[in-house]
């Protein structure tokens, strides 16, 4: 099971196909303890999201497991 901030992130991720770390830093309101870093670490682990490089900057990306467990949750 997904935590609110692992499926906000998600579905973000979801909404812009490609967004940098620091877009989707900036556009979720996110509490200060949150470590970004390992929210989307986990969702890395679990297949849902993927990490690029493409001009230097870590970008992210959703993956196909992680397309339909999002339009699953929302069903």
């Amino acid at each position: 099971m997904l935590s609110k901030t692992e499926r906000d992130i998600l579905k973000k991720i979801s909404e812009s196909q490609l967004i940098s770390r620091t877009e989707l830093v900036r556009s979720l309101d996110l509490d200060k303890d949150t470590n970004i870093d390992s929210v989307t670490r986990r969702l890395i682990e679990r297949k849902l999201i993927a990490s690029i490089a493409p001009v230097g900057s870590t970008c992210y990306i959703i993956t196909q497991h992680g397309s339909q467990l999002l339009r699953e949750l929302e069903a």
